[in-house]
């Protein structure tokens, strides 16, 4: 069968969140016509198992290691049939039938090949994610304290544009991806030797290489944040390897935006 949607989480060990995000998208989602795929890495709490039983609609991909989160999600590639995928965190919920308003708005634009929707916190306050590509001067000025920092700071969070409306990004957040399914599976998805972190990075700076990559600011999701690289030698270790693999990945090249002559209809 074919889905209109279809979405994919990749959990770790995270069954009560993994299961509210679940939830909230089978209880929101009317509009379209949907297919969750949950990815397990190799839980150690029995999550895969509780959440097929909870959830029998869904499929469930059981690996037998931790893959990481680009090859998790891409573990889905094989087996989805859809127009659109999303690319979710498990820390996502949803409270309203945001895939059904993407599906439309993607629909009526096909020179977009990805969007993003507005992020917010628990709280509702906003989580400003759309970035510029990553440089390393900005990302030193991110984990830095001081005013001296602050325009690189607000740069690269790119607080310094209008973000009312739609608008093309450089970096768009792997917590919430919303990508034809086509044009996913053209680039092979996510770049696997990346584990963890700059995967997002990667994938949206290859896409805008055939596409538009945008923030659409007139829908939301809540985000469940804890950024585990702040909290916890191993991540920061995986997060620098990241760093270092993304600069030396796209040394010498300069920002992309998608050629004139690729139009989103061409991979549908």
């Amino acid at each position: 069968m074919k889905y209109d949607v279809t979405l994919s989480i990749v959990n770790y060990n995270d069954y009560e969140r993994a299961k509210e995000a679940i939830a909230s998208v089978l209880q929101y989602t009317h509009g379209v016509r949907v297919k969750i795929y949950l990815v397990d890495n190799a839980s150690k709490d029995g999550s895969a198992t509780r959440l097929a039983d909870q959830f029998p609609s869904i499929s469930v991909i059981f690996s037998d290691k931790n893959l990481g989160f680009g090859a998790g999600h891409n573990l889905v590639l094989p087996l989805i049939d859809s127009d659109f995928h999303a690319i979710v965190n498990p820390d996502i919920i949803l409270k309203g039938d945001i895939l059904a308003e993407l599906t439309d708005y993607m629909r009526s634009h096909q020179d977009v090949g990805m969007c993003t929707p507005a992020i917010r916190y628990m709280d509702d306050t906003p989580q400003q994610l759309p970035k510029r590509n990553p440089r390393l001067k900005y990302l030193i000025a991110n984990r830095t304290p001081g005013k001296r920092w602050e325009p690189l700071r607000r740069y690269y969070k790119m607080l310094d544009e209008d973000l009312s409306d739609v608008t093309d990004v450089e970096f768009a957040s792997g917590c919430f991806l919303f990508v034809r399914t086509p044009l996913l599976k053209f680039v092979g998805g996510f770049d696997e030797r990346y584990f963890m972190y700059f995967e997002d990075a990667d994938l949206t700076r290859t896409l805008r290489k055939n596409t538009r990559v945008v923030y659409y600011p007139h829908a939301y999701v809540y985000h469940d944040y804890s950024r585990a690289s702040a909290h916890s030698a191993r991540y920061l270790l995986i997060h620098i390897a990241s760093m270092f693999k993304y600069f030396w990945k796209w040394r010498g090249q300069g920002d992309v935006s998608a050629p004139n002559d690729m139009a989103g209809s061409e991979i549908k």
